[in-house]
C-alpha cells in the first residue's frame, strides 16, 4: 500500500492504523498520515542504539521501575494519534500493553533526520506538549548536539542545547549524560 493509496479519507484512527499493511510505514497525528520513508540513516540507527543502551544499562544497574523502548513501537496517545519515537521512558507500567503503549510515556527522544526535523518539531512537539511528555530530547547526529524540553504547567519552555563534553540530565530516571557520547559510534 502505498501513501496515496491510504489517504482516501480525511481523517484516520488507530483502527484504520491496524489495517495498513506492515510494509507502510507511518504515523498518525492529529488524524493524518505521515509517512516513514526512506528508512532512517545509520548515523540515526547508531545515536538511536546508543541512547537506548545508556539509558537500559542504567535502569538495570539502579534496578528501575521505569521501561525504555526503541522503535518500531507503537505509542497511541489517543485514536487519532499514533506515532514511533525513536526511544521512549515509561514509568507507569499500566500503559504498557503487549502491542503497543497506551497513554504518554514520561520521556522521548527523536533522533533528527532532514526527513522528519519539521514533524519533530512542530506537529510531534505540539503532540507531546498537550500529552503530557515531561522530558522531551531532539538530538541530532550531523550537528552533534541534544536539545532538552521540559513540561512545566503544561508547556515546553525554552530548549536547552548540548554539545561536546556538555552534561545534560534525564531528570525522570536521574541520569546524567554527555553529549558527545551519544555520538562516539558515528564518524
Amino acid at each position: 500500500m502505498s501513501a496515496q493509496v491510504a489517504k482516501k479519507k480525511t481523517r484516520y484512527t488507530y483502527e484504520d492504523y491496524l489495517d495498513f499493511p506492515d510494509d507502510f510505514r507511518c504515523e498518525i497525528i492529529n488524524g493524518l498520515i505521515y509517512d516513514m520513508t526512506p528508512s532512517p540513516t545509520t548515523g540515526h540507527q547508531l545515536v538511536s542504539g546508543e541512547v537506548f543502551s545508556l539509558i537500559r544499562n542504567h535502569l538495570r544497574e539502579h534496578g528501575h521501575i521505569c521501561q525504555v523502548f526503541d522503535a518500531p513501537l507503537d505509542v497511541v496517545f489517543a485514536e487519532d494519534q499514533i506515532v514511533q519515537p525513536d526511544v521512549l521512558i515509561v514509568c507507569d507500567r499500566q500503559k504498557i500493553k503487549r502491542t503497543h503503549v497506551s497513554g504518554a510515556p514520561e520521556v522521548i527522544f527523536e533522533i533528527a533526520s532532514p526527513s522528519t526535523t519539521l514533524k519533530d518539531r512542530r506537529e510531534k512537539m505540539e503532540l507531546y506538549e498537550r500529552s503530557g511528555v515531561s522530558e522531551y530530547f531532539l538530538v541530532d547526529p550531523d550537528s552533534k548536539f541534544v536539545e532538552k524540553y521540559i513540561l512545566r504547567d503544561g508547556k515546553y519552555g525554552r530548549s536547552q542545547i548540548y554539545a561536546g563534553d556538555d552534561a545534560f540530565r534525564i531528570e525522570t530516571i536521574d541520569l546524567q549524560l554527555i553529549a558527545k557520547n551519544l555520538f562516539a559510534q558515528i564518524e
